[in-house]
């Protein structure tokens, strides 16, 4: 047979039981300062034999209980008990005395600490007895000092009246201070869970909460958390350090990495890392981080599908919970980073010929420039010009046209060395410069080499023409002489002008010029 004033108490104890631990070992510490007072009382009413039989058994059976059975019901009830043997043991001793009774009082608040009105009942059953058994035994002449008077009915009839009201008030405050005791562990509880990531929905607290202000503010705030995480528009997720597992994730991480695994596959383990050592290596860079934050590390991740993509990913480390825990966010960075590359591509590059164009020039004639001045790394420069193109335009249009620079570019890059840069200056003009190239002639000849692989024939493709263009250069090599890289074009644009007055299709060396100085 169940009571249910007792089934709904039971559901309070499983939140409440450390709380009610403490309770037990401040009770076992109670129990010794009684024992004390009832020692220092022995010598003078001389019951030695009392508190050696009642007491000193009293404190060890408690010592007992909390050491094997803290928190427990059973060890409340007996706490409560043991609190009326120390009273009426008291009382013994100071001979019956009506003072000795408000030592009850002070006790029984005390049990208000464990804020169960089942502890505060069982006290006054125990004290209750306590004073109608051993009270009625003084009076047949046993010397069990409980009253101070004969009148043993009337007395006890007395001290029941003015009791029992007050213990009646005790057990309802300890219900209503167990009530909040309970929402105020229920909210530690449910608090440590958001902190750690812990947001899915549960619905008895749900339940609970509308009876409780407190809970359903902190209810509300989990609820706003989830909001702010459905919301987000990259993928995030909460991993406990200590299991390396993943405790929640937004919608947006579902949506790109699947469903949460169970809560034992180690997060490193996801089949979404392109790199099985990718997370390890993150964990570790985390753990150096002076800020414990790892701020858009670019990573490859693989979706659901497989496919792999390009990721920005952000890290950071809380510390101060238990266990330690950590916010991961990741953003697909793949489209971007195409967008970012067509877009540098599109300042750097020839649309036309896809060759680097006037302003990629201007910045490797820098680093040229650059490693000259400061490793002595020589390097020269070619400027070539087409000859016979004009007609081509004139006679087939442009198309056909832009058609041949295609071919030439396509022909520059295939010919030319490993470490050299070719560029398209605009309309039918390229620049070739020649790093670690150690004389002018050492040029010279890398430019005629140019100029005979795009003298040869033209076949367009999807067109029966078959055309030929050729090309004229002026080379120059960087000395001690030239002040800057703009000299240098100029002094190549000086003998490309000078093959182009000796009858096209050569080279011509700036240092062969008739007066090279004079003519920059």
């Amino acid at each position: 047979m169940t009571f249910p004033w007792f089934t709904a108490e039971a559901a309070f104890d499983l939140l409440l039981k450390p709380y009610r631990v403490r309770a037990d070992r401040i009770m076992v510490g109670m129990n010794v300062f009684l024992l004390v007072v009832c020692l220092a009382l022995a010598p003078l009413y001389n019951t030695w034999l009392e508190v050696f039989l009642i007491g000193l058994p009293t404190l060890l059976l408690s010592w007992l209980l909390v050491r094997r059975h803290a928190g427990e019901l059973s060890t409340r009830v007996f706490m409560a008990s043991a609190f009326m043997v120390f009273t009426g043991l008291i009382i013994h001793q100071n001979g019956g005395d009506i003072e000795a009774h408000f030592s009850a009082f002070g006790l029984i608040s005390v049990l208000l600490y464990y804020r169960d009105w089942r502890t505060i009942i069982a006290a006054t059953v125990v004290i209750y007895l306590h004073h109608l058994i051993l009270g009625y035994v003084q009076t047949l002449g046993v010397p069990i000092y409980v009253f101070d008077t004969p009148q043993f009915w009337r007395l006890f009839a007395i001290h029941v009246a003015y009791f029992l009201p007050f213990v009646g008030m005790m057990a309802y405050l300890a219900v209503w201070l167990r009530r909040d005791a309970f929402e105020s562990q229920h909210v530690i509880a449910l608090a440590e869970r958001i902190v750690q990531g812990h947001l899915i929905d549960d619905e008895s607290v749900v339940q609970q909460s509308q009876h409780s202000p407190l809970l359903s503010a902190v209810l509300n705030m989990k609820n706003r958390l989830l909001d702010l995480l459905r919301v987000m528009p990259v993928a995030a997720a909460v991993i406990r350090i200590d299991t390396q597992s993943i405790v929640n994730v937004n919608a947006a991480w579902g949506r790109t990495f699947g469903p949460m695994p169970d809560e034992h596959t180690r997060f490193g383990e996801w089949p979404i890392w392109a790199d099985p050592k990718t997370w390890a290596e993150l964990m570790q860079n985390l753990q150096q981080a002076r800020q414990k934050l790892l701020d858009k590390v670019e990573v490859v991740l693989r979706k659901t599908d497989g496919t792999p993509m390009l990721c920005e990913l952000s890290l950071i480390l809380h510390e101060d919970v238990v266990p330690e825990m950590a916010i991961l966010t990741v953003e697909d960075i793949t489209q971007r980073r195409k967008t970012e590359d067509t877009l540098q591509r599109l300042a750097l590059r020839d649309m036309l010929t896809d060759l680097p164009n006037r302003a990629s020039l201007a910045q490797n004639l820098a680093l040229a420039w650059q490693q000259w001045r400061t490793q002595n790394t020589p390097f020269a420069v070619m400027m070539m010009d087409l000859d016979g193109f004009k007609p081509i335009n004139d006679r087939h249009g442009h198309d056909v046209g832009d058609a041949v620079l295609r071919v030439v570019g396509a022909r520059l890059l295939r010919i030319n060395r490993s470490g050299d840069f070719a560029a398209r200056l605009g309309g039918d003009e390229f620049v070739v410069v020649l790093h670690d190239c150690a004389s002018e002639d050492a040029a010279a000849q890398v430019a005629q080499r140019i100029i005979d692989t795009i003298a040869q024939p033209i076949q367009l493709q999807a067109s029966p023409l078959t055309l030929q263009v050729g090309a004229s250069a002026g080379v120059t090599q960087v000395d001690g002489d030239t002040p800057d890289s703009d000299s240098l074009l100029k002094h190549a644009d000086l003998a490309l002008y000078a093959a182009k007055h000796q009858g096209k299709n050569r080279v011509v060396r700036f240092s062969t010029l008739p007066d090279p100085k004079v003519s920059a």
